[in-house]
């Protein structure tokens, strides 16, 4: 029995987190139906310990909060989980929290990538919808 650092333990998590994802864009591309049951136990109790209606009642400074709370690699996975949510449950209130946590996370981590600005685009046609 080897010592668990801090390091392994997020990078397992991200691991599990990016496996879950896989399987909802998968869902996401096939058209195929989703419980938001299934949604709320194996997404947001699973890797966030929080309800799915946790994050669906809270405002934008109450989840800026809770983000404050978590390893910043948490952040985007986050924001897709609500993104995915909120797209296959056609779900507007989960879109635009999604949209939030995606411009937070790129402002608080000064990052940039092509990627999350086409979920934001993806998210934008959502909202449309």
């Amino acid at each position: 029995m080897g010592i668990r650092y801090e390091k392994d333990t997020i990078l397992n998590w991200i691991n599990e987190m990016g496996k879950f994802l896989r399987l909802l864009v998968d869902k996401y591309d096939a058209f195929e139906k989703v419980d938001e049951a299934d949604l709320d136990q194996d997404g947001y109790h699973s890797f966030f310990g929080k309800s799915r209606q946790y994050f669906s009642e809270l405002s934008e400074n109450e989840l800026k909060d809770f983000v404050s709370t978590i390893q910043m690699e948490q952040i985007r996975p986050l924001a897709q989980l609500m993104m995915y949510d909120g797209l296959l449950l056609k779900d507007k209130v989960m879109l635009q929290k999604a949209k939030f946590l995606f411009n937070h996370h790129m402002s608080a981590s000064s990052s940039f990538s092509f990627e999350d600005y086409a979920y934001l685009d993806k998210i934008e046609k959502g909202l449309v919808d």
